[in-house]
């Protein structure tokens, strides 16, 4: 079988013997991205959130923006907060001096993700970012999710061919587990892949912990 993990910061295939006589997983193969549903958020976030915030406009620089966007690297969260916006011009001094706040950045993660999950489904959404200002929101369609999605499928095909061109065989089943193994995305980049091979979806989020404790 084909496992495969993806995971909010990674993404982990094997193909593994499993089941039958033997006692533990034979593992033949390993690939692996350091990529995950996180780098989505992020970019969904980048494309359909910040110029809201002054993506774009002259004099704000592209990284805080990323810096912003990334909650999950204190570093960078610690570096966006240190900014001065006093004399970036409105409504985006107060947008960016509001995004600065406790919490804030955490909530505009939370909406991005909510949305990813929202879109997958859906055709379109709406975030609310009245966190940021009152009132203030983003329409969204299955473009801002096509666009935040890009740069990881093309990883992902690119890590499905060398893994399919190493086994050299067909697998007789896929096994997905991880919590963005649920995106209607990624199981259509696997079965593109994997046309004639049975996807077996296993628990997101609880899998590899059952697993590990196997």
């Amino acid at each position: 079988s084909l496992i495969g993990d993806v995971g909010g910061g990674t993404t982990d295939v094997a193909y593994a013997l499993v089941g039958g006589s033997e006692r533990a997983p034979r593992i033949f193969g390993s690939w692996g991205l350091p990529k995950g549903g996180t780098d989505i958020d992020i970019e969904l976030s980048l494309a359909a959130f910040m110029p809201l915030f002054g993506r774009g406009e002259p004099g704000i620089p592209v990284h805080h923006f990323r810096e912003a966007a990334s909650v999950h690297s204190p570093p960078q969260q610690k570096e966006f907060r240190s900014h001065d916006y006093r004399n970036t011009v409105p409504p985006f001094r107060q947008r960016l001096t509001a995004l600065q706040g406790f919490g804030a950045t955490s909530q505009l993660n939370r909406q991005a993700e909510r949305m990813k999950i929202h879109l997958g489904t859906h055709t379109h959404g709406r975030a609310d970012l009245s966190f940021a200002e009152a009132g203030l929101g983003v329409d969204m369609d299955r473009s801002h999710l096509a666009a935040a999605y890009a740069d990881f499928l093309d990883r992902l095909r690119a890590l499905l061919e060398r893994a399919s061109g190493e086994i050299g065989e067909t697998p007789e089943s896929i096994f997905l587990t991880g919590g963005s193994s649920r995106a209607p995305a990624i199981q259509a980049a696997i079965r593109a892949q994997f046309p004639d091979v049975p996807l077996v979806i296993g628990d997101p989020s609880l899998g590899v912990v059952s697993g590990l404790a196997a």
